[in-house]
């Protein structure tokens, strides 16, 4: 048994209800194929990165499943790849993670993300001592001072 994901995106052009009878089409499809899905997740309607086809938003829907059979992952991807509703699609093999490797991963983030916040606290511009010692002229005297120099170009 191997576990995949899929993403695919349905093009703006289609409403909510649409998009969900797109969605639930495609689930029908990977059913008849043998796939049993374990998450549907909507990601909602999203900007691509570039357009295709003049297309610039789409809805972007994630699956993962597991199936048996590898031929019937050929058959699943060529209707992915001719459906008219479907703008692009992408099916990877996804390694199925244990309890103990989902909380070491959420402890790896939640120390990143600490780290992070420590660096940008810690990073705070410093400002030159001869720079600091210079008297600072206000905006609208430099202003003033360029305009009336005579080595305008």
């Amino acid at each position: 048994m191997q576990n995949y994901e899929l993403l695919y995106i349905i093009p703006n052009q289609y409403t909510d209800d649409e998009a969900a009878k797109i969605k639930d089409k495609v689930e029908e499809v990977l059913k008849g194929h043998g796939a049993n899905i374990s998450i549907s997740e909507n990601q909602g309607k999203k900007k691509l990165a570039y357009p295709i086809d003049h297309v610039a938003h789409g809805y972007y829907i994630l699956n993962e499943f597991t199936l048996e059979d590898g031929t019937k992952l050929a058959e699943i991807n060529n209707f992915l790849r001719l459906d008219k509703e479907i703008l692009r699609a992408q099916i990877i093999i996804k390694k199925v993670l244990t309890a103990a490797e989902i909380e070491k991963q959420k402890k790896r983030e939640a120390h990143r993300a600490k780290a992070e916040a420590l660096k940008t606290d810690a990073v705070k511009p410093v400002a030159d001592k001869a720079e600091s010692k210079k008297p600072t002229k206000n905006l609208d005297e430099k202003l003033d001072e360029m305009i009336t120099t005579d080595d305008l170009v």
